[in-house]
């Protein structure tokens, strides 16, 4: 056995299609650095910070999982690792769309298009 720490089983699939993206991208190259954090290191946001530093129908993409917590004034189209059913359901009622990262990387054909979007976590 290797002295190397397993990647999580959940993210694993999302590794794989995230390193290929990352090797010809800065933007995949730090969202591979997230998605290769510890379970226990991984980031959460709650949707009042989206509701703080975003403005109407931007594009983001938190890095880790987006909880319910707090309010979204306005619709945005948002990209997560993970939603809690709360937070999934308070993009959708402010008028957004949310997205799992897999979604929206094979939405994109295998190349999505990341212009414009901001990293938050």
């Amino acid at each position: 056995m290797s002295g190397r720490k397993p990647e999580p089983t959940r993210y694993a699939h999302l590794v794989r299609s995230v390193s290929r993206l990352a090797e010809e991208s800065p933007f995949w190259e730090r969202v591979l650095e997230e998605l290769r954090r510890s379970r226990r290191r991984r980031r959460v946001v709650n949707v009042e910070k989206l509701n703080r530093v975003t403005k109407p129908n931007e594009r983001v993409l938190v890095l880790g999982k987006l909880l319910g917590t707090g309010k979204l004034r306005h619709p945005l189209t948002v990209i997560a690792f993970d939603f809690s059913e709360t937070s999934y359901r308070k993009v959708m009622e402010a008028g957004g769309k949310p997205m799992y990262l897999d979604q929206f990387i094979t939405s994109g054909g295998g190349k999505p298009d990341v212009s414009g979007i901001r990293l938050i976590g």
